[in-house]
């Protein structure tokens, strides 16, 4: 299960202290937070200093701050910069661990997310991190107790403000023309090897991803891509960037031009608006102390999309690590905040060498964010034609084919094409019944090769597709799951409706929702999957604050389908929305009689009502 965790540091400096944080627990597929905790946290004013040490002493890891994304001497990293710069940035993380073990802040909020979390091994959580000072979210938050224990989080650096990103709107979930399109941007590269940040994106993304490399461009020929009719999901940039101590002023260095050769925010600011609303997803800033660019753009009080940066100078060949394991992860269809916490974890091989290297890749991002997803790797290659407009052909051995066997051939190949047109159907039918046997046995193997084999023999059933995203699900693979079903949308299968219905509830795509729902209520006959689409209209209107509408729905829902613990959980919290309590109870009690605790958000509906009636002293 996925958790988010919303941290709001408040007012505050390591000086003074900060008194009112607040820790907001959600999980993403519903629309209301679980619980919230306060706490405070005590002056620190010798992480700060700490901190300042151990930046110095990554400055000092590179032979000048002009050269910075870092020029380096491995073999001497370890007595360059003060004494020892391990030692500095050891001394820094136990400080920070004790700080956030005080006891205003652990038993307060820590041990009660922890409570409510659960098991380390089995959750997955984003915590965002709102702070709006940028010297407060440059420390090393990597360093806390929680995120070391509990292996699938990441801690996502955000603003308290922010609004609501507004894009191109999509047909169904069709893709918008920027999806799988990345502009990379190879800057100055003075002392730095950004041709293998090429080479690496290259090779990850190549197959399956629409690539453009801008190699030291003028800022007009980047403003003019930038701007680029059909968007892209990704912004790259490989090379020198800079930042003043006040995160004022931040520069791309794009080339190496004696003038006309820096991008400002400010310049940025137009070009990342017009990009997002056409699709743009995510910025990487793979240069040096490039933490300040994004500190640039939030105080320009700008619609982000999500932003990686690097808090503190960094060694090339880190740099050129963390990209390609990134990438790997994203291509496999990790969400963006564990691939980045994977990332940095590859990065640990570094420390010895560069004390606080799997800390300095950093995520920005708010929590609007519409989850990014790329298209999926191991696409073959198009076919590169030959001169004459034909494919390449090998040079083999000629051969000749007797008449009378091509005659015999043909025979045959017709008798075969006319029984798959009688038999086909039924054939694929009875596979994809013996993959549903497989699957209810957790064969999953032989399920999944039923399902493909039924969907070969018979392309315009969308049952089979249907069957392998569920499988997918089961199992976790995202990728597998959300193209599996989207086939069974292109089929006209009404459950696919439904059910993708539920993923765009979760993506936070409203107009999708209403669509998908409109087309399953047209073609389907089954009061199951009209039960389905009514309660996610219900689902969706509640979180729009239409509580009438909601009601409505979610009882029609439920008289299409009493056994419906999802649709009398949310029907439950929209009565005590709307302060009928009493009646709230009865709906809360069904949710306990028919929720399944194996099915996470039927999970989540079973602990909400034995809360909600414990605390209403009405549990049995």
């Amino acid at each position: 299960m996925t958790w988010t965790v919303i941290l709001a540091l408040g007012s505050g400096n390591l000086q003074e202290g900060f008194p009112h944080i607040t820790a907001k627990l959600e999980n993403p597929a519903r629309s209301i937070s679980i619980q919230q905790f306060k706490g405070s946290l005590p002056p620190a004013p010798d992480i700060e200093v700490l901190h300042r040490r151990w930046k110095a002493a990554c400055t000092g890891l590179q032979s000048s701050r002009s050269d910075a994304r870092i020029k380096v001497n491995y073999a001497s990293t370890t007595h360059i910069s003060e004494t020892n710069p391990g030692a500095i940035y050891e001394g820094l993380k136990k400080e920070i661990q004790s700080w956030l073990k005080t006891d205003e802040f652990y038993s307060k909020i820590e041990v009660k997310l922890r409570t409510r979390i659960g098991n380390p091994s089995e959750a997955a959580v984003q915590i965002f991190l709102e702070c709006d000072d940028s010297q407060i979210s440059e420390l090393p938050w990597d360093a806390w107790n929680f995120r070391e224990e509990y292996r699938q989080s990441e801690i996502i650096r955000s603003s308290s403000e922010y609004t609501i990103l507004q894009r191109q709107e999509t047909q169904l979930g069709i893709d918008l023309p920027s999806r799988g399109r990345i502009l990379c941007l190879l800057g100055n590269s003075k002392g730095i090897n950004v041709t293998k940040d090429r080479r690496i994106i290259e090779k990850s993304l190549g197959d399956s991803c629409e690539l453009e490399f801008l190699d030291n461009p003028t800022p007009e020929d980047f403003n003019d891509r930038l701007f680029d009719e059909k968007g892209w999901q990704i912004f790259f940039f490989a090379g020198h960037s800079n930042s003043d101590d006040n995160a004022t002023n931040g520069r791309l260095h794009i080339n190496q031009n004696p003038t006309n050769n820096t991008v400002t925010v400010k310049d940025l600011k137009l070009g990342v608006q017009q990009a997002s609303f056409k699709g743009l997803q995510l910025l990487i800033f793979n240069s040096c102390s490039s933490f300040g660019l994004a500190a640039d753009l939030v105080a320009q009080n700008h619609h982000l999309p999500s932003i990686i940066v690097m808090r503190a100078p960094i060694p090339d060949q880190i740099a050129h690590d963390f990209v390609k394991s990134l990438l790997r992860y994203l291509a496999e269809g990790d969400p963006l905040f564990l691939a980045m916490r994977k990332a940095k974890d590859d990065l640990q091989r570094w420390e010895s060498r560069f004390p606080g290297a799997s800390g300095i890749p950093v995520l920005c991002q708010h929590r609007n964010f519409e989850e990014l997803t790329l298209p999926g790797c191991g696409a073959a290659k198009p076919v590169i034609l030959a001169a004459d407009g034909a494919a390449p052909r090998p040079n083999r051995p000629q051969f000749t084919i007797s008449t009378k066997f091509m005659q015999r051939t043909s025979i045959s190949l017709a008798v075969l094409a006319i029984g798959y047109i009688l038999m086909g159907p039924h054939l694929a039918n009875a596979i994809n019944a013996f993959g549903r046997e497989n699957h209810r046995k957790n064969q999953f193997l032989a399920a999944k090769i039923s399902y493909n084999l039924a969907a070969l023999i018979n392309p315009i059933n969308g049952e089979p597709y249907y069957n392998l995203s569920q499988l997918c699900k089961q199992l976790s693979d995202r990728k597998c799951e959300r193209e599996a079903m989207q086939s069974a949308v292109w089929r006209g299968l009404p459950e696919a409706h439904a059910q993708i219905s539920k993923s765009f509830l979760l993506e936070n795509k409203p107009e999708d929702v209403l669509k998908a729902i409109g087309l399953c209520l047209k073609t389907t006959k089954y009061d199951g999957v009209k039960s389905a689409c009514f309660k996610n209209r219900g689902w969706l209107r509640f979180t729009q604050k239409r509580y009438n509408s909601a009601e409505a729905d979610l009882r029609t829902a439920i008289s299409l389908n009493s056994n419906s613990p999802e649709a009398q959980c949310f029907l439950a919290q929209v009565l005590e929305t709307k302060g009928k309590v009493q009646e709230s109870l009865k709906y809360w009690q069904e949710t306990l009689n028919h929720a399944n605790y194996s099915i996470p958000e039927q999970d989540e509906c079973l602990e909400m009502a034995k809360e909600r009636l414990q605390i209403l002293g009405k549990s049995k």
